[in-house]
This record gives structure tokens, sequence and C-alpha cells, in this order.
């Protein structure tokens, strides 16, 4: 994982501000890539690599509103994931992805890839669900590979705990016929076991239902989509939580935002540290969470 050049973010070619679907956004074109990001939620809704399909899936009934989470996509889970374990009527994940971030600019990262940055602070909103003060910061580069960097620091005088995701949706043909790869060994609680307990002994995870599993593994994973044709890497670093999670045909026709239809194309890899795996951070310190993703063949 390439670090970041020392160049300020200001303008640049090929990165603008617009408006989408009625939401502020940065949209991205370059000759390497394509991509876009909501204000809300520092939420990127697309990476699309020179050559390639679309690698983020993003659900045709995504609701585009103020204060509403976008389906698909990457959100932002911070400072808890899930439920809150405290107070249930808190907003599920937390209330990052829900928040209007602000964009800090774009410049050339060291690999020639566009980076932009995003900024969130603490205010009297968040200090009633999270009492404390923090910073926030998403960098994300897109090139033929795309690069997220998720940061926070403790702004406050006192140590804080929290969780924290990069909730990716990943476009694919037919998640039936996926394999990702990486997970073998790896202590992992079912949720849609009632957080049961297991390792996984597969070489090759293989989904066959509504799937909703937190894994405890820094490890690389590797998505094999279109067998033989595409594979897409998810590579991390700071990161002790995978969650692998699709909803299937039932649970998915639930969902208003989701469609029936929509779950064979999207399989969801996160990069996480939830649960066990949930960072205490002392006052003045940072911790960021890494992450990588390059496509291998053609789609």
């Amino acid at each position: 994982m390439t670090p970041s050049n020392s160049k300020p973010f200001g303008e640049l070619a090929g990165v603008e501000r617009t408006t989408t679907r009625g939401l502020p956004s940065v949209r991205v074109h370059t000759s390497e890539a394509s991509g876009l990001v909501f204000l809300q939620g520092a939420h990127l809704a697309e990476w699309v690599p020179a050559g390639q399909s679309p690698v983020i899936w993003m659900s045709e009934r995504a609701v585009y509103q103020a204060g509403k989470a976008l389906r698909g996509g990457v959100p932002i889970c911070f400072p808890w994931f899930g439920a809150n374990a405290e107070h249930k009527d808190f907003p599920a994940h937390g209330f990052a992805r829900t928040k209007e971030f602000k964009y800090l600019g774009a410049r050339l990262d060291d690999t020639g890839r566009a980076e932009l940055e995003f900024a969130l602070e603490d205010d009297d909103a968040t200090y009633l669900l999270f009492p404390h003060a923090f910073e926030a910061r998403l960098r994300v580069a897109f090139g033929k590979t795309l690069s997220l960097a998720f940061s926070v620091a403790n702004r406050g005088s006192s140590v804080f705990t929290f969780e924290e995701a990069l909730h990716s949706y990943f476009h694919v043909a037919d998640v039936r016929e996926v394999a990702v790869i990486g997970l073998q060994g790896a202590a992992y609680h079912d949720k849609v076991l009632g957080m049961a307990e297991f390792n996984e002994a597969a070489p090759e995870l293989r989904l066959t239902g509504e799937t909703d599993r937190v894994y405890e593994s820094a490890a690389t994973c590797t998505i094999v989509d279109l067998p033989g044709k595409r594979s897409l890497h998810v590579e991390k670093a700071n990161s002790q939580s995978t969650v692998v999670w699709n909803p299937w045909s039932e649970r998915a026709s639930q969902m208003a935002d989701f469609g029936a239809d929509a779950w064979p194309q999207m399989l969801c890899v996160e990069s996480a540290n939830v649960g066990s795996s949930r960072i205490s951070l002392a006052p003045g310190d940072s911790h960021t969470l890494h992450v990588v993703v390059s496509v291998a063949g053609a789609g």
C-alpha cells in the first residue's frame, strides 16, 4: 500500500464538484478510471477502472435523500457497527453514513491516481450519540486500483472506543457462482444463526443462502467472480475483522431500497474493526484503516 505524497489538496483536472440525483457529489473521470463520491457519508458510489465493467454495486432502488443512508457503494460505518449495543433506538451502523462530510479537494497520489479527501468533525448532533471530540477523514484514490483510507483522530481529553467498517458492496455476475478465498482457518460469528461461533474450514467460501458473518481476519480476500475471467482482490491494513454479507432472496424482498431480484449481483466483503477488535484511542492518537481493491482479468 503506497503512502500518499505531501502535495496539498486542491483542484485537479478530471475531478469536479457536482450534484448527482439531488445530492452534492464529486465526480472523477480520468484515463485510468471513473468514480463518484457523495458528500453525504463520504459515500463511494462508483469505481470503474478503464476497460472494466463496474466493480462497485449500487442498488437501483437506493433512496437519494438527505439524511437517508444509501444502499450500495461503500458506506462508512462509524462509530458503531450494526445496532448500538446500549441504545437500540440509535441509527444502525452509526451516524457517519448520513452526515455530510466536507470536501477538502483532490490531488495526484504517488501512483498517479486521483486522490480525494473528505472530513467530518464532531458537532452538537453527534455529541448526543457519541459524546467525544473526534475528526474522521476518508481519502479515496481512483485509478487502476482503488485505495481507501479511513482515519479517526481523538481530539478530546479522554480515551474513547469505537467500531468501524468500510461496508463495501461489490458487483458480481452471480453470487451463487462466486468463491471467496482467504478466510480459511478464521473464527467467525454467524449472525444468521444468532451469533453462533465457528471456524472456517473451507479453502473457498461459497454462499448457498442468506449470509451474515463476522470473521476475525486481517487477511487479504480474493473474490473469484466470473470464474476464470475476473477476480477482485481486497487487501487491507489495520483491520482485524472481515464481514461477508448477502441477504439472499427472502430477506432482499423485505428491503424496499434493495429489490427482490437484485441480490445475485452483489456481495459485501467488508473491511472492519468490530466486536472484540473495536478500537480504543487515547487523546491525541489516531487510527487509519487502509483498503486497496484491484481487479485481475476482465469482465
